[in-house]
């Protein structure tokens, strides 16, 4: 309450003008440089590319991975934290080195899963809510085993006798990260060629305000199937332009990997 000669109290120092757009740039720094900038794995020809949201220069919780957990094995994530800003970039930071760590101690998608879900539930923030996709490769089998949390499928891109096929990978879908934890999470297989290539992608990649995701995904495959003999970094490259410069209401996470 004011009386009829004050004036308004500032809750604090005013901060300069540009000050919001200084911190968005340090918090994509941040995001920027949890994710990894060499994607050398042995066998493996990889691209990715991250763009944050144009909108408020705002920065999420997109991420993703590839490394390899251990000797004979080979390991591609992507995620997507709810929200934008500071903290869903260190609440991505969070998971991805939490992830990584439970990959160390098994190879089934489905269980580092439900210990990063267990993670979400008993050590962040109650509204922390996430997606993820988990791929583990056996390269003695050549069997690729994944689970799905909430996140949009993985598209296979299969070559064979120089006849390219696309298919969804949609048959371990789960709750996303943080909803409900649960004991059982889905597994599904498939086997993974050489020449085989992965795209893994954030929603970023396939919504439009007033579009139906669906059509955002026919759309991602169509693209997909006209570049799916060309390099993976041809390949990233032209599919992060399907949204388009008008519109860019969040953030686009792209990995490409391809057996060598």
């Amino acid at each position: 309450m004011h009386g009829p000669d004050s004036r308004p109290q500032s809750s604090g120092p005013r901060r300069p003008r540009g000050a919001k757009d200084d911190d968005a740039r340090i918090v994509e720094r941040l995001q920027r440089s949890l994710l990894p900038s060499i994607l050398e794995v042995k066998g493996l020809v990889t691209a990715a590319e991250y763009i944050p949201a144009a909108r408020h220069h705002n920065v999420g919780g997109d991420w993703y991975d590839v490394f390899e957990p251990v000797p004979g094995t080979v390991a591609w994530v992507i995620g997507d934290v709810a929200g934008h800003g500071f903290g869903e970039a260190v609440v991505m930071a969070q998971l991805r080195n939490a992830l990584r760590a439970y990959a160390l101690d098994t190879a089934d998608p489905a269980e580092i899963l439900r210990r990063l879900d267990r993670f979400v539930t008993a050590y962040l923030p109650n509204d922390t809510t996430a997606t993820a996709c988990v791929l583990v490769l056996d390269r003695p089998s050549g069997t690729v085993c994944y689970s799905v949390a909430g996140h949009p499928p993985p598209l296979l891109l299969a070559e064979r006798d120089g006849t390219f096929a696309t298919r969804w990978l949609d048959q371990a879908k789960g709750l996303p990260l943080g909803v409900r934890e649960t004991d059982v999470r889905p597994v599904a297989r498939f086997p993974l060629g050489r020449t085989d290539t992965l795209v893994l992608y954030t929603d970023g990649l396939i919504e439009k305000p007033g579009g139906d995701i669906e059509d955002g995904m026919e759309q991602l495959r169509m693209a997909a199937q006209l570049v799916c003999s060309e390099t993976p970094e041809t390949v990233c490259r032209q599919l992060m332009r399907l949204p388009g410069d008008a519109y860019a209401g969040d953030d686009r996470a792209l990995l490409v990997s391809r057996i060598s």
